[in-house]
Formats: C-alpha cells, sequence, structure tokens
C-alpha cells in the first residue's frame, strides 16, 4: 500500500522547506551571531509568526539546516557503499563522496563544521537529539565499509574501527574546512592544481588504512 499525505501535508513540508533554505543562506551571509528570525522570515517571504510555528527558535532553525546536511551527505555515501568493491576501495569512493557533497552543497558544508560553536542554555533539544542521529548515521555507514574491509583482507585488522571511522570523518572534514576557508589562495599560491591536490590528500590519508602486501 502506497502511504500518501494530504494537500494540507504537502503544503506544510514545502513551507519548512522554503524556510530551511532562507535560513540556511541568511546563516552563510550573516553568520549564525549576526542573523535574526526576521531577516529570515524575511528571507522566505513569510512573516515572523509563521516561522515560529515551525521553529522555536533561531538555534532550532541552525539545526534544521544541518540536519538536512548531513542526510545529504549519508545519501552521497550509501550510494557508494552499495556498490560491489572491497571495502578499501568502498572507503575511497566515500572520500570521493564527501567531496561531491562539499562541491555541490559548500553552504550546508560550511553550517555543519559551525556546529561547535553554538552555545545553547538548552539541553538534549529535539532538534540536537535529531542532529546526533544524523551525524551518527554518517559514522555508521563509515564503520560498515571499514569492517567490510577488514573482512575481506583489504583494509588492516589492527584499526579499532570506530576510532578510524572518527579520525577519518575528522580529517577529511579539516581539510575540506581549511580548503573552503581559503578557497584558491593557497593552492595558487602553491602552483597546485586544486583536484590533484585533493586526491593527493585523499590517498595520503586512506593509504593508512591499507592493508599491505607482505
Amino acid at each position: 500500500m502506497v502511504n500518501s499525505i494530504t494537500r494540507r501535508e504537502k503544503e506544510k513540508q514545502a513551507r519548512e522547506e522554503d524556510i530551511i533554505n532562507a535560513a540556511e543562506k541568511i546563516f552563510t551571509i550573516m553568520g549564525y551571531n549576526g542573523a535574526s528570525m526576521e531577516e529570515i522570515a524575511k528571507e522566505a517571504q513569510f512573516t515572523r509568526k509563521t516561522v515560529y510555528q515551525y521553529f522555536a527558535d533561531k538555534e532550532d532553525l541552525y539545526f534544521a539546516v544541518v540536519i538536512r546536511g548531513f542526510k545529504r551527505l549519508l545519501c552521497y555515501i550509501q550510494k557508494e557503499s552499495k556498490k560491489e568493491n572491497t571495502g578499501f576501495e568502498k572507503l575511497q569512493l566515500l572520500g570521493s563522496a564527501y567531496y561531491r557533497f562539499y562541491q555541490d552543497f559548500p553552504s550546508s558544508f560550511h553550517l555543519m563544521n559551525y556546529v561547535g560553536y553554538i552555545k545553547s542554555n538548552k539541553e538534549n533539544t529535539n532538534k540536537r537529539e535529531e542532529f546526533n542521529k544524523a551525524s551518527e548515521l554518517v559514522a555508521q555507514e563509515v564503520a560498515k565499509v571499514i569492517d567490510e574491509g577488514k573482512a575481506d583482507g583489504s583494509i588492516r585488522n589492527d584499526l579499532n574501527t570506530m576510532k578510524a571511522t572518527y579520525s577519518a570523518e575528522f580529517l577529511i572534514t579539516g581539510f575540506f574546512h581549511m580548503l573552503s576557508l581559503s578557497g584558491k589562495t593557497f593552492t595558487n599560491h602553491y602552483s597546485l592544481d586544486q583536484q590533484d591536490f585533493i586526491h593527493f590528500n585523499l590517498n595520503l590519508l586512506f593509504d593508512a588504512f591499507r592493508k599491505k602486501n607482505k
């Protein structure tokens, strides 16, 4: 049986998406601290009252933007993890998926890296919990690929799966974050082709995971 949603639910979803799109644009232009619900409402072409019907405050709206980013990233990663390759080859494909996400959604990527700067008096909000679940799903997909590689002999067995997962995420995120901040200033200064530089760094990272033949 095909699940169907009512016209009102479709309109609600579309309106929520419009607000999230507006918020992402305002957060990107003005920063989290500089943004306001009023500016976001104006960008979305809704009243502040309407925006508050969907989101409790600026923090919840920020996390809605970030959660959407992680869900998109997860889709990119899951697509590659389903391919018939060795675990190590899949891990390389996940790196390429992360690179494509960085290219396709630069604003989302930037805001996803800002999470640690959000200071709040609120505890265990629904949006924060949803964010934690979304980020953990990404980690689980990476961990699954590492375990596959350990099982098929393409990834080192001496690696702790979760430590290796979090390390890979941290290093890839940090690399692309620095690249996004510098633009082409760094690569142009050293006469580097940016794409070659990206692939070089990803290969350098993943080589640490590869099981070497004796």
